[in-house]
């Protein structure tokens, strides 16, 4: 891109469509249709819509097929694979 994101030395908290789209990776056209985050209203108009990051930033992990689903810390120096690690020992 050859716009004022470029020029931006961090990502705001609360992002215009443009930029929100840009920090997606897409264009507005396809973030309109694709993103559900809603916006918060900072004014009466379209203009004072703002997507918070935190917000796309979810909604962008929620998409991810590769997401980790209840690893722990402990996790990554067991040798059980995960639904061994889920089992409970038999208390005999």
């Amino acid at each position: 891109m050859t716009d004022k994101t470029e020029r931006l030395p961090y990502w705001p908290a609360a992002l215009n469509k443009k930029l929100a789209a840009a920090y997606c990776g897409l264009s507005p056209e396809i973030f309109a249709q694709v993103c559900p985050v809603k916006p918060i209203a900072f004014t009466g108009s379209a203009w004072g819509n703002r997507y918070l990051r935190q917000r796309l930033d979810e909604w962008l992990l929620s998409l991810d097929p590769n997401r980790l689903q209840n690893i722990t810390f402990g996790d990554f120096f067991s040798t059980a694979t995960p639904s061994k690690r889920k089992q409970k020992p038999n208390a005999s």
